[in-house]
């Protein structure tokens, strides 16, 4: 009988291992599915091996992705493919080095947390900091400035991260949906032992080639791996109209109602515009597989609300002029109808989530500010299960984050990029967002990245004394979202090792040793390009945005000025105040009581994206997806485990098909012989008629 009282005392010793408690099983069915609800504390986890092949893939993802951004086209490794990566050369170690035991789930894990901190430097960079180093590196400045200020720039979420462990890891529903996919795919590949249920299907023999498929969970993984990676070569490379396939718009192309309406570029009424290719629909979006059912109907009600109802009025109403231009379209000098409401959304969100986050939260954030130790959880099994390794005090993270922020004061006041005191503002303002954005990306499985807390940035530098100087403002953006990203991608990190069971102490030893190492190599592998006259043509991401391309070319002021008709979005922070309280007072009526799943941050983050980033047509096929697995699959039958599985092969075909085109083929300028189907028509939009 294992002993479940957890309390400390100096004659206590911890069991050296877990039984399968059947009825023991997590309070979410997601969890409950996917997570192991055992563990044994003796299980090699930081090894030599482990360690030695973190290493490996934090300096070979370093170059790979820094290189990248010197080519035409860029290419990333995603965890998923780290995964699988992984798997062979954990075992090739086993054959190869003698009395080598045999390579472990939990090592696995460690070696994907260090990765991810390569991985998350790639995103943040892509996003936000590009940037920023472009125009800081016209200076030519001596290599450790640069050096110290990426440095701090990854660890300046240590500090902020430890702390919010009780809120956004700890407990039982910040179940961080992201990482379901790759559980499933770590646990497929370790967890080889099968119940009564499949040992009497495999010894009939009248089991099915279906039956046979789906029970094999690696053979079902990869075979739709190969499949993906077949059809992703036609959107990406042999057919890219099928990225923006306005079909509808085709049947009458000159006309500019239906070209409007449903469009890819346009609002997509009725799945008029599609987008059929996965990377592009999940490219900022993420996953449709993984997201809670809630989630997906919140999204969905928001889509027709917003995009179908709303902007309809605003455009017919003819708000700004809005219909001398393309009711959604791309980036342009001026507002459109769908970036006109997306901007108002935008802003509406961040006094949305910090509403939300009090009537909501509020009474669950104030237990958890004064619960100090994992074991004080309540009954959380995979909580309780961490209460027997050694713990890592606050003070380590607020330490760590103390000397990456006196680094960041010193270099940027140094080198004249940013006062130590305007980088103390920005480290502060990103951390503000952190536990609201928290929760709702915890919760929801949506949008580590967010747009509304760049533009609350941006909206902040043009209030401060900055002018036009492209360095401050810059240096400012960067330290400001940065904090803010980097803070959640170590949470959802030290959550994934939650799940896995990894200790919190080998945990922190992985991510301060994957953070140096990758920042170290990234920086030092673009410094040496930049040196050549190697610095790409790419810009981050956000520059790209209707409303963040405006606010950095606009130094006059958004709201003032030439800008003053602007004022009337100020009105979307109280519309955001007001959003969240009819739901929250209506769902204490019991009869109600659903109307606490009515987010109304999830909806309006996502609308946000809209229409630069993602188009009306891109969210409408990912609903279509979402909806198409949750009616006919659903998540709580036998195919739970691989709803994940099928996510994460899907992610790695687009992976492996992306980085085989970019690098043979699109960098080698090389394109597919032309014809209808890549015509350059259709590289934003099939239809013509829905950018006019």
């Amino acid at each position: 009988m294992v002993n479940t009282n957890f309390e400390k005392d100096v004659n206590y010793k911890p069991p050296t291992s877990y039984d399968y408690i059947e009825a023991e099983m997590a309070q979410f069915e997601e969890v409950g599915g996917i997570c192991s609800n055992k563990d044994d504390v003796n299980e090699a986890c930081c090894t030599v091996r482990s360690v030695v092949l973190g290493l490996i893939f934090v300096v070979g993802m370093s170059f790979f992705h820094q290189w990248g951004a010197v080519q035409i086209a860029g290419s990333y490794i995603s965890s998923i493919l780290v995964i699988v990566l992984v798997f062979p050369l954990g075992h090739l170690w086993t054959l190869i080095v003698p009395k080598s035991q045999p390579f472990t789930v939990k090592e696995h894990g460690f070696v994907l947390v260090m990765a991810n901190t390569a991985w998350m430097y790639y995103s943040v960079f892509t996003y936000a900091t590009l940037t920023t180093l472009k125009v800081l590196e016209r200076d030519n400045l001596s290599f450790p400035y640069y050096f110290f200020f990426v440095l701090a720039l990854q660890f300046l979420g240590f500090g902020l991260a430890g702390v919010l462990r009780r809120f956004l890891v700890w407990p039982a529903d910040v179940i961080w949906p992201q990482n379901f996919p790759l559980i499933a795919l770590l646990r497929s590949l370790h967890d080889r032992k099968i119940n009564a249920s499949e040992k009497i299907q495999n010894s009939s023999q009248t089991r099915s080639w279906r039956s046979r498929f789906s029970h094999n969970r690696l053979l079902y993984f990869f075979v739709i791996v190969g499949v993906v990676f077949i059809y992703e070569w036609f959107p990406l490379y042999i057919m890219p109209i099928l990225r923006h396939f306005s079909w509808m718009c085709m049947i009458s192309p000159g006309n500019n109602a239906l070209a409007q309406l449903t469009a890819v570029r346009g609002l997509a009424v009725v799945g008029g515009g599609l987008t059929l290719d996965w990377y592009e629909v999940t490219q900022y979006l993420g996953s449709p597989l993984i997201l809670p059912s809630w989630a997906i109907f919140n999204i969905a009600f928001g889509f027709i609300l917003i995009v179908w109802i709303i902007i309809p009025i605003v455009y017919g109403a003819n708000v700004r002029d809005v219909r001398s231009k393309p009711i959604g379209g791309v980036v342009s000098r001026n507002f459109t109808a769908v970036s006109l409401v997306t901007a108002f959304t935008s802003f509406a969100c961040v006094s949305a989530v910090f509403m939300h986050a009090i009537l909501f939260h509020g009474i669950d954030i104030w237990n958890q500010f004064r619960t100090k130790k994992l074991g004080n959880m309540g009954n959380d099994m995979h909580a309780r299960l961490m209460s027997l390794y050694p713990p890592v005090p606050d003070w380590c993270y607020l330490e760590l984050c103390a000397a990456a922020l006196i680094v960041a004061c010193v270099t940027c006041d140094h080198a004249g990029w940013l006062n130590w005191y305007w980088v103390l503002l920005s480290i502060f303002i990103g951390a503000v967002f952190v536990l609201p954005f928290g929760l709702v990306s915890s919760i929801t499985g949506q949008l580590l990245h967010n747009l509304s807390v760049y533009y609350i940035c941006i909206l902040t530098i043009q209030s401060l004394p900055f002018g036009t100087s492209a360095r401050k403002i810059y240096t400012f953006i960067a330290l400001s979202y940065v904090v803010f990203v980097q803070t959640l991608a170590l949470v959802q990190d030290m959550k994934l090792a939650h799940y896995l069971k990894i200790g919190p102490r080998p945990l922190f030893a992985a991510q301060c040793l994957g953070g140096f190492v990758c920042s170290t190599f990234s920086i030092g592998i673009r410094y040496m390009y930049v040196q050549k006259g190697k610095v790409g043509t790419n810009w981050s991401l956000f520059n790209n945005t209707q409303l963040g391309w405006n606010l950095l070319n606009d130094y006059v002021g958004f709201f003032s000025g030439k800008n003053s008709a602007n004022q009337g979005l100020l009105w979307a922070f109280v519309a955001g105040a007001i959003l969240p309280i009819p739901g929250w007072y209506l769902s204490r009526w019991p009869k109600l009581s659903w109307m606490k799943n009515l987010h109304w941050p999830l909806i309006l983050i996502t609308i946000g994206w809209m229409p630069a980033i993602v188009s009306a047509g891109a969210l409408f096929t990912w609903l279509a997806i979402a909806f198409a697995v949750y009616f006919t699959y659903g998540k709580y039958t036998w195919s739970q485990r691989h709803i994940y599985l099928t996510s994460g092969a899907l992610d790695l075909g687009v992976n492996l098909a992306l980085i085989i085109i970019n690098i043979g083929l699109n960098n080698q300028k090389t394109g597919f012989p032309h014809w209808w189907g890549n015509s350059a028509d259709g590289t934003v939009d099939s239809c013509a008629k829905a950018l006019n």
